[in-house]
């Protein structure tokens, strides 16, 4: 698929949801995917980039909200391995992306 009628689409769903919920909305994707077919004309939404095994940040030429660096987690009372997730900021950035 070509990279416009991908991003042309990608706009109306964040249009329509941004509409409904009243914040703008996270873009979750991967560095590739990213790269490949958003860099450069999503900046103004929070990105959450997936990009495992990464020492200490994703490789990503652009401010991140959230960085989902592992799928190998584990945590008490859950059985399977869990996703391991940052969140590059603070409390009142954070209170700031939610839905009112």
């Amino acid at each position: 698929m070509k990279a416009d009628k991908i991003q042309k689409e990608v706009q109306k769903w964040l249009d329509a949801m941004e509409l409904a919920y009243g914040v703008k909305p996270i873009i979750y994707t991967y560095v590739t995917f990213y790269d490949k077919y958003l860099k450069g004309k999503f900046d103004e939404y929070p990105l959450w980039i997936a990009h495992y095994y990464q020492p200490n940040n994703p490789r990503i030429g652009r401010q991140w909200h959230f960085w989902q660096h592992s799928e190998q987690g584990r945590v008490n009372g859950i059985i399977s391995k869990v996703d391991f997730n940052v969140f590059n900021g603070d409390s009142t950035m954070f209170r700031a992306l939610l839905v009112p």
